[in-house]
Parts: C-alpha cells; sequence; structure tokens
C-alpha cells in the first residue's frame, strides 16, 4: 500500500523539486575575465549545401519515431517498451493533492487494519506513512502555494511604490458569477479563492483541520496589514504620519460615535441579510440631527485663523474611488468570512457530542483558533467601516475648503452686478460631479445616498454661517451670493435627485439683507422667527457694516428689540 501510495503521491518530485527548488535570489556564477580575454580567430567551417531531414521521407519517419514513444509513454507510464520489465497504467496523474481524495478513506482503510490486527490506534506503518507525508510534505506544498498565490495578488509596484492590486478590480464577468452589485478588488477575490481552498482542506483532511485553520488566519493577517498600510498611503501625507482631515474624524471616538447613531448610518446595517427599513423620523427630528452634525463641522472647521490646507484632503478623486472599492470589498469579505467562522464554531459545540463509531470526519478546530479569527473578521468589518465613513466625511470637507474662501475672501460690495457665480463655488460643483461619477459606479445605490444625503442642509450652514466674515454688502453682493447657492443647488439636485430646500431656506435668509432692521424686526413679530436668534443678529450687524453706522447704541437696540420680539414668539408658541 504504501508503494503504491507512493506512485499515487509523486513523493519522490514532490520532495526532490523542494530540494531542488532554485532560490529567487541566486545569479550564475560568471567569470568576468572572459569578457576582456583576447579571443582566438576561428577558421570558418563549410557549410553543407544541402540536407535531407526536410524530405518526405525524412518527415515521416520523424512522425513515425514520436507517435510511438508517445504511446508507449501512455501505456507504460514514460520510457520504452521492454517486454521483460513492464510498467503498470497509472488510474490518475500522480500527484501530491491525491490525498485529498483518499485521505478519509485512508484512515478508514487504517483503521480496519489495526483493528483486525490488535494494534493500538496510530501504530500501523501505514498510518506512520500518510502522518509523516501530510505533516512533512503536503502541509508545507500547501503553505508555499497560497503564499504564492497571495504575494501575487498583493504585488507591490516598484515604480509607483504603492499598492497596486488596489487599483484593479474585477471584470463584469466575475462580478456576475460572484453575484455583487459593485466591483471588487482583484486581491479580495484572489485571497478569497485562497481561503476556500483552505475551507476544502479542512473537511477533506479533518484531522488538520485546525492547522488549515492557522494557515487561514495567517492569510487573513497578511492581508489585513496589506490593507491597512494601503488605507495609510491615502490618507497619509506626512512622513511624521499626519493624516487628512476626514481620517482623523473617522478614527474619533466621539465623532464616529454620533455618525453611527444617526438613522442614516443604520439604515445601512443588514439585519439577518436584509437590509433594514428606514428609521421612521419626522422632517423636523431629521432636520435636528442635521444641525447637530453640521453643527458639530462648523465648530472644528469654521475659524477666523485660515482655511483648510490643500494637503489635508484628498485632492485625487480617483484615490477616493479606491477607497470605495476597498469599502465594497472588505464588506463583502467579512461577511463571508464571519458566516465561515459561525459554522467552524457551531460544528466545534457538536463535536463534544457526536463520536463516530469508526472514524470521526468531523473538522477538529480549538477554541483558540476560532477566537483569532473572529477577531480578524471584525478588523476587515472595522476597516471597512471607516473606509465608508471618511467618504462620508471627505465629501463634507471639501465643500469646507471649497466654500470658506467664499465669503472671507470675494468681493460683495462692488459697483458690478457679477452675473457669474464665485470662482470657488464651480470648482465645489466641478469636485462634487466629479466625485459622484466615480462613487456611483464604486458604491451600492444605499451608499452613495448615505454619502450625499443632508449635504445641502450643510452648504446652507456653511454660507449662513459665513455671513459673519463679510465685511461689507450691497445689492449686487447678495444677487452674488443667492447665484452661488442656486448654483449648488442646482449641481446637488442632479447628484441626489432631491429638492435641496435647505438652500432655499439659505437664499431667503440672505434676501432679508434687502429690508432694512425695522422691517426685519417688523416681520419676525408678525410671521415668527424663521432663523435662530444667532443667525437674526450676524444679520443686522452685517447690515449696519455695510450701511456704516456708527453709532453703537443704534445697533445695540436693534439687537435687544431682536432678543425681545424672538423671546416672546418663543413664548406664544410654547
Amino acid at each position: 500500500t504504501e508503494l503504491l501510495l507512493n506512485e499515487y503521491l509523486d513523493v519522490r518530485n514532490t520532495v526532490k523539486s523542494r530540494q531542488q527548488a532554485p532560490s529567487n535570489y541566486e545569479e550564475a556564477t560568471m567569470d568576468i575575465g572572459t569578457y576582456f580575454t583576447k579571443k582566438k580567430t576561428q577558421k570558418q567551417k563549410k557549410g553543407s549545401l544541402f540536407r535531407f531531414d526536410a524530405s518526405i521521407h525524412a518527415l515521416s519517419t520523424n512522425s513515425y519515431v514520436e507517435d510511438t514513444h508517445h504511446f508507449e509513454s501512455e501505456l507504460f507510464g514514460g520510457g520504452t517498451m521492454h517486454m521483460d520489465t513492464p510498467k503498470h497504467v497509472f488510474v490518475c496523474k500522480p500527484s501530491v493533492d491525491n490525498i485529498r481524495s483518499i485521505y478519509k478513506q485512508l484512515q478508514i482503510f487504517i483503521k480496519e487494519v489495526e483493528s483486525s490486527s490488535a494494534l493500538q490506534p496510530g501504530e500501523s506503518s501505514l498510518n506512520e506513512f500518510v502522518k509523516n507525508f501530510v505533516e512533512d510534505t503536503y502541509l508545507g506544498h500547501i503553505h508555499y502555494v497560497v503564499s504564492n498565490n497571495i504575494d501575487i495578488a498583493t504585488k507591490v509596484d516598484e515604480e509607483e511604490e504603492s499598492f497596486d492590486a488596489l487599483r484593479n478590480v474585477i471584470d463584469h464577468k466575475t462580478q456576475k458569477e460572484l453575484g455583487v452589485p459593485r466591483p471588487l478588488l482583484q486581491s479580495t477575490v484572489t485571497v478569497d479563492k485562497s481561503v476556500s481552498e483552505l475551507k476544502d482542506l479542512m473537511t477533506e483532511l479533518p484531522d488538520y483541520a485546525d492547522q488549515f485553520l492557522n494557515m487561514i488566519c495567517n492569510v487573513l493577517r497578511g492581508y489585513r496589514d496589506t490593507c491597512h498600510n494601503a488605507y495609510r498611503g491615502i490618507v497619509q501625507y506626512d512622513a511624521d504620519e499626519k493624516r487628512v482631515i476626514s481620517a482623523m474624524w473617522a478614527k474619533d471616538e466621539d465623532i464616529s460615535r454620533f455618525l453611527r447613531s444617526l438613522p442614516s448610518w443604520r439604515t445601512l446595517q443588514p439585519t439577518n441579510g436584509q437590509e433594514l427599513n428606514r428609521t421612521v423620523c419626522s422632517e423636523e427630528e431629521m432636520r435636528a440631527l442635521n444641525s447637530k452634525e453640521a453643527v458639530i463641522l462648523i465648530t472644528n472647521l469654521s475659524s477666523d485663523e485660515a482655511f483648510i490646507p490643500q494637503h489635508e484632503i484628498i485632492t485625487d478623486v480617483t484615490q477616493m474611488r479606491t477607497v470605495a472599492n476597498v469599502h465594497e470589498s472588505l464588506e463583502w469579505f467579512a461577511v463571508r468570512l464571519k458566516n465561515f467562522s459561525i459554522t467552524k464554531a457551531t460544528q466545534a459545540s457538536q463535536q463534544l457530542v457526536v463520536e463516530s463509531p469508526v472514524y470521526d470526519s468531523s473538522p477538529k478546530v480549538s477554541q483558540k483558533t476560532l477566537e483569532s479569527l473572529n477577531g480578524i473578521v471584525k478588523d476587515f468589518q472595522d476597516l471597512s467601516e471607516v473606509c465608508l465613513l471618511l467618504l462620508h466625511l471627505e465629501v463634507r470637507v471639501h465643500c469646507f475648503y471649497y466654500l470658506m474662501p467664499v465669503a472671507k475672501q470675494s468681493n460683495y460690495a462692488g459697483p458690478i452686478d457679477d452675473l457669474d457665480p464665485d470662482s470657488n463655488v464651480l470648482k465645489l460643483n466641478k469636485d462634487l460631479s466629479g466625485i459622484e461619477e466615480l462613487l456611483a459606479a464604486s458604491l451600492q445605490p444605499s451608499k452613495f445616498k448615505y454619502i450625499f444625503e443632508s449635504l445641502g442642509y450643510l452648504v446652507a450652514s456653511i454660507l449662513m454661517n459665513s455671513m459673519q466674515f463679510i465685511k461689507k454688502i450691497n445689492e449686487n453682493g447678495i444677487k452674488k451670493m443667492c447665484r452661488n447657492l442656486f448654483a449648488i443647488q442646482q449641481n446637488l439636485t442632479n447628484i441626489t435627485m432631491s429638492r435641496e430646500s435647505d438652500l432655499d431656506h439659505a437664499r431667503q435668509y440672505y434676501e432679508l439683507l434687502y429690508l432694512n432692521p425695522e422691517k426685519i424686526l417688523t416681520l419676525i413679530a408678525e410671521k415668527g422667527s424663521q432663523f435662530t436668534l444667532a443667525e437674526y443678529s450676524q444679520l443686522l450687524q452685517l447690515y449696519h457694516r455695510s450701511h456704516f453706522t456708527v453709532d453703537q447704541a443704534v445697533v445695540d437696540a436693534h439687537l435687544k428689540r431682536l432678543r425681545e420680539v424672538t423671546e416672546k414668539g418663543h413664548n406664544e408658541t410654547v
């Protein structure tokens, strides 16, 4: 039996190839002096005028000899035919992987042999042979094959010094076969395929399931580290590990916890394989939540001191597509790994109850290895969620980057009516359109909606809050700001397919500057407050700055009356 296994498992060639495998770093030795020695002049040999090896007779003879050798090699396993030493015919090609098909049957056969020979379990020479082959040869062979596949999948482009595999996604055919709605990274699919091979080996060689599960964990750790390094390569802009604003906030516990508590985030979390129905929130409640998010962002990003530096945002929108691909890929991968982990945990608990009378073929894994697997799965899920939060925040940081100079640098008191929106507004629209085009093809619709949802409210809040930075404004300036709001509203409406009424609200706010303070206060008294006390205060102060009000007592009187009117209206509402 051992001789037969030696032939079919190709033990000799497998061991020989492992021993004689050339190193990738070895170079052929060569004497450099041969390049400098004087070469002897060789006499020119006379070439033959013609040959017969292309004649019909020669071709037919060669063909006959080749056919004969081919027939002998198929019939007798190679070599020339000798009537006195015939070779046996193989029923399948010898391969080290044949152990996968026969291992369970071999174990049953070994148990029967040991039982009939009154041997203790594991004492037979056949059992020793199979054990040595698997442990000394096959496990090393599998480790080499898997490691080689992973290295190819996660190769680094030496010229660009970047993780090249993050740019390669699967084609539409593979995407359809996998049944996924958006493209996945080719590297993730390759790693998943290698993990699936190891899963099959856990079932086919159940006695070594824990070793194969350890291999899976090692493969996943390596890929996890590769993905983390690639993510850092996108969000890190300095050798001191300084990161873009959105990346710092995505990892900030307080901001991350708040964003995950919003209904828009909870909607994305799957339950029993299905997406949750959108949490029912009234328009007023959603406005309050959006307001809280906007206040957090404005408090951190809007200041008198400086603008956002360019290196603190992701200027290359293709990098945002890469982050989207990483999110979709790792989320898909984490779900598959989690299902596998649950299955193995269930099987491990059943092993304590079920025992086979002849041979227990259920995979045997330790609880410690399963816990290690669960930890790695959580790491993949966390990185996937961080990528989505990053995109959500990055789009909003871009709005601050382009809109803060709109109020601080532009002139709103010019004598000429500028018919075009501010240049920074046009840049923002172009930027958002570019992001939309790439993310729409990379993210599922619900996640795409999460990225751009409530963006109109944020833009309106930024420009309304920016009124405090405008030095002076006239009617031409009011028209210009309204054009800014209308241009952004049109662009966002094309992206989100919704009205973005919050920008109408901001435009109405700036249009109040057409009125004088007395009319504004009368309007509040008659129709109630449409804006906050702080917003009305900034409005009145900008009006007085623009109309050169010298007497501070006049400004204070208007602000005092404003407080009285708003408080009265609030009390009547209550």
